[in-house]
């Protein structure tokens, strides 16, 4: 594919290229600190509390990302407002937070021991918290924002929305939590995702996205350490909120997930064979039966037709629609595995709990072979492609 001129692309599309030559472009400025001036901005957008059950058939217009969250209260959800907090109070988080994490230029876990030791075993010392706080200035603030709550420059224009690291909820991960490992987050600053602004990173040097790892994770740490404490003090009504502990807890979770890994081991079933072929039929099965995976509850008309809902940062999304090839979280066995046995939480996508291990290799069977009519038994092909697409 040729290059576009720029004076050409309009709207979104500029605007995804700008974050693209932000995230990879040479600008030079891998090794500029934030200015000392330079501080963390206070949560002023809403906290989703609880997601509505009246879901729009429409999505969101373009730049209206935090007007599309404050209609939940109207449809019948539950968002809180920072803006409620007692100014006295919000004085003692900011300060907290400013205490405990320091500034976009000189970023660090404080706390006590324990803090302080949860901290170090995650690699969050001041030393790669510095060195990656410079790397996210000049590589992924446009879209992330200076906070990592996804409100960078580019980004209110992108769909879908960059990631908002603040809800401490990550789609692509290997683990049965909430949080992602390292290597996770690894495989995505290396991969990028395909079908979104974000790119790969994969001329960047190994300690390079490591640093970024670790920027990652203390931004993610300190933005839910900020809501929960604003949801405590908004629900509750108390002097402080219980920040300190927030901390720790955010740590402790992170730590876990390293020894959370589900087991992925793919059968060794050759390609093109019979029995590739029977565990397509099968997987197949599942993904079509109620009682089943149920895949097709969500992913209807196997994603071709599937309907807005809403995720955990309160914003609008439709299942994937899986016969394209690419997909964003990547299209590895081991990866697909994941995502089905254990679902993906921020997106409301349940777990396969019920089924078998077999069972599950069955559906990954069938969802690589999906998008290739050809990789398909003909009894399966005629389901997913009746006309022939």
């Amino acid at each position: 594919m040729g290059w576009r001129r720029l004076d050409v692309v309009r709207g979104p599309a500029l605007l995804a290229l700008m974050s693209f030559v932000a995230g990879c472009g040479g600008c030079g400025r891998d090794t500029e600190a934030y200015p000392a001036t330079i501080v963390f901005p206070a949560r002023k957008d809403g906290i989703v509390l609880r997601l509505p059950t009246n879901v729009p058939t429409q999505p969101e217009p373009n730049g209206e990302l935090d007007e599309g969250i404050g209609r939940i209260n109207e449809r019948g959800g539950k968002v809180l407002n920072p803006a409620e907090v007692a100014p006295e109070q919000r004085q003692q988080l900011d300060e907290f937070l400013r205490q405990t994490f320091g500034t976009p230029g000189a970023p660090s876990v404080a706390g006590d021991d324990q803090t302080r030791a949860l901290a170090k075993s995650l690699g969050l010392s001041d030393q790669n918290l510095a060195a990656g706080s410079k790397l996210f200035r000049a590589r992924c603030q446009e879209c992330h924002g200076v906070a990592g709550d996804g409100r960078g420059p580019t980004a209110p224009w992108l769909t879908p929305h960059p990631r908002d690291y603040r809800q401490g909820a990550f789609k692509f991960t290997s683990t049965h939590g909430p949080k992602p490992t390292r290597n996770d987050l690894f495989r995505t600053i290396t991969n990028g995702l395909p079908t979104t602004a974000m790119p790969s990173f994969g001329m960047r040097t190994e300690e390079e996205r490591q640093r970024l790892i670790d920027y990652v994770i203390f931004l993610s740490v300190r933005g839910r350490t900020e809501l929960e404490g604003l949801r405590f003090l908004l629900l509750d009504g108390d002097e402080t909120a219980e920040a300190a502990e927030a901390v720790k807890a955010e740590l402790r979770a992170w730590a876990k997930a390293e020894a959370d890994v589900i087991p992925a081991t793919p059968p060794e079933v050759p390609d093109g064979s019979p029995e590739q072929g029977e565990s397509i039929r099968r997987g197949h099965a599942l993904f079509v039966d109620a009682k089943g995976a149920g895949c097709a509850t969500c992913h209807t008309n196997y994603g071709r037709e599937g309907k807005l809902q809403y995720d955990v940062w309160g914003t609008l999304l439709k299942p994937a629609n899986l016969t394209e090839v690419k997909r964003k979280g990547g299209d590895a066995p081991e990866h697909l595995y994941c995502r089905v046995r254990a679902g993906i939480g921020p997106s409301n996508m349940p777990a396969a709990s019920t089924l078998t291990d077999p069972q599950v290799w069955d559906v990954v069977s069938f969802l690589r072979a999906l998008p290739y009519p050809d990789r398909l038994p003909e009894d399966v092909r005629s389901r997913v492609y009746p006309e022939g697409r």
